[in-house]
């Protein structure tokens, strides 16, 4: 930036070369003999001296007004002085810094990392453990909204987002009675509801946890048919103690409502003390066992969702059943199920619990991965014996059960009834009609036809309901509970089956269907 020069009456300076010293100071009462004769100094008279004090006064507020505006610098060579111009421009480009938001998008390396239990590291502060971000819901593509407008097979991942109904709101007392009453209840099943929770908080351990091995405290083999001796399927108690919250939880039973408020207290306490801190996020297997996993996530997300106030949450199983759910997304196999471990390939029956632990976790405000829903759906349509809607435990060779619950999860994944193929295959669910001793089966075609609202609604519930109340046992230690023989029931035991049964008789109002009427304040 040049200076600003003197004004036009001041006579011009000129600086002195290099290494030429300076002038005297010039005496005005000095003879001419004695002045000198230089250039400078026969300018330098009383007549310019003013101007050149003028002159130099306005050099130095120049200098240190540069030293103010300008950033200084230098080599060696010299001074640099270095500045930007900050001209009257209307609007200043700022630069800024976005941090992208973790998203399935760019969750990439996270997929990549092994989900071994037996190889993950324990994160030595838990609140620096990253968690995935929120998705944001995206607008449905046209091709997709026409697909589920049509009842057709759809994207799953959209389809979830526009599913309504489904919620817990009826889980009241008063909607005990009108959904109860609307969809089939009796007060006979309603006091089997009832005896059956009496039997489980008996058989709740001093630790808050419940066990299939029936020949442990409380129990100590008062009770037949615990869980199957000499066989090596985990059977975790986070399992049993996930299965049996979600009994109480089902009638509307809470740490804050109804009778039973410190047994499922004390239950999600073992369930949050027993989880295992990774870097994948919480852990429930306790022993190599996603189904130990997949239910309690269930349990705790249900939890956080009844107990909900407006929009504010237990932070507390927030922040488990939010760590919990990331644990499951990234334990996903990368054919869309889950299995045993975490990584694994999996099966029909194990993918059903995981799909409907993140569905209730959802449903209670926690987000996931974006395409976790749609690589499930995919899973089960591998298995799927073609063309009809008939499936495999982890191949097309179609079984009772696992159709049963794969038919029930395609309803949750967005399956609209009016596609045909899909209609027929639970009709004919319907009509084959309960098993009454393989419970897993009922309990899932109970929950389709009831999500569903299936015509024949009617006959299989007046048929299962009856038969439940029939066979509950009333003698005894035992009084209260179930037990059936079959390849579950004797895996599980009388804990399983009695969980299983309450389940099945809360249908009504446990979860309202998900393509009738929405209720007035769906959860």
């Amino acid at each position: 930036m040049a200076a600003t020069a003197p004004p036009a009456t001041a006579p011009p300076i000129e600086p002195a070369c290099a290494g030429e010293q300076p002038s005297p100071a010039v005496d005005p009462d000095a003879s001419a003999d004695q002045q000198p004769r230089g250039i400078v100094a026969r300018l330098a008279t009383i007549r310019n001296s003013s101007w050149l004090v003028s002159a130099v006064l306005h050099l130095i507020a120049l200098i240190i007004l540069a030293l103010l505006t300008y950033r200084m610098g230098g080599t060696e060579r010299g001074l640099l002085i270095d500045g930007a111009w900050s001209g009257p421009e209307p609007t200043a480009r700022l630069e800024s810094i976005t941090i992208a938001e973790a998203t399935a998008e760019n969750q990439n390396e996270s997929q990549e990392l092994p989900v071994d239990v037996e190889n993950v590291v324990v994160s030595d502060q838990l609140a620096d453990a990253s968690v995935l971000a929120p998705e944001q819901a995206s607008v449905m593509e046209e091709n997709s909204l026409q697909g589920a407008l049509s009842g057709g097979a759809t994207r799953a991942a959209d389809h979830v987002v526009f599913l309504g109904g489904g919620g817990m709101s009826a889980r009241t007392p008063e909607g005990r009675k009108k959904y109860g009453d609307r969809y089939g209840a009796t007060a006979a099943s309603e006091a089997a509801v009832e005896n059956a929770l009496r039997w489980l908080a008996n058989h709740q351990r001093h630790d808050g946890s419940w066990s299939f091995d029936l020949r442990l405290a409380p129990c100590e083999g008062r009770c037949r048919h615990g869980r199957k001796e000499n066989d090596d399927t985990p059977t975790p108690s986070t399992a049993a103690t996930g299965l049996a919250l979600l009994a109480f939880l089902g009638a509307g039973y809470t740490s804050e409502t109804g009778p039973y408020q410190d047994v499922v207290q004390r239950g999600l306490y073992y369930l949050r003390g027993t989880a295992a801190q990774t870097q994948f996020g919480y852990d429930w297997q306790q022993g190599g066992s996603m189904y130990g996993h997949g239910i309690a996530l269930m349990a705790i997300s249900e939890a956080l969702g009844m107990t909900k106030h407006d929009d504010r949450y237990d932070s507390d199983l927030y922040h488990y059943a939010n760590l919990g759910t990331r644990f499951t997304v990234l334990a996903q196999h990368d054919n869309g199920s889950w299995g045993y471990t975490p990584g694994s390939p999996g099966d029909t029956t194990l993918t059903g619990w995981q799909i409907l632990s993140l569905i209730g976790a959802r449903k209670a405000g926690i987000q996931t991965r974006s395409d976790t829903f749609s690589r499930a759906k995919a899973f089960l349509m591998s298995v799927r014996e073609e063309p009809e809607f008939r499936f495999g435990y982890r191949s097309p060779k179609a079984e009772k059960t696992t159709t049963a619950i794969a038919l029930a999860l395609l309803i949750y994944l967005g399956q609209s009834p009016g596609y045909t193929l899909f209609d027929e295959a639970v009709d004919q669910l319907a009509e084959d009609g309960p098993t009454l001793t393989n419970v897993y089966h009922d309990y899932y075609a109970t929950m389709a036809l009831h999500h569903y609202r299936h015509r024949g609604w009617e006959t299989w519930n007046d048929q299962l309901r009856d038969h439940l109340v029939r066979s509950q046992a009333t003698e005894g230690h035992e009084t209260g509970s179930w037990h059936f023989h079959d390849k579950w029931g004797d895996i599980g035991g009388r804990v399983y089956t009695t969980a299983m049964c309450a389940l099945t008789l809360e249908v009504y109002y446990r979860f309202l269907p998900l393509y009738d009427q929405p209720p007035e304040f769906p959860l």
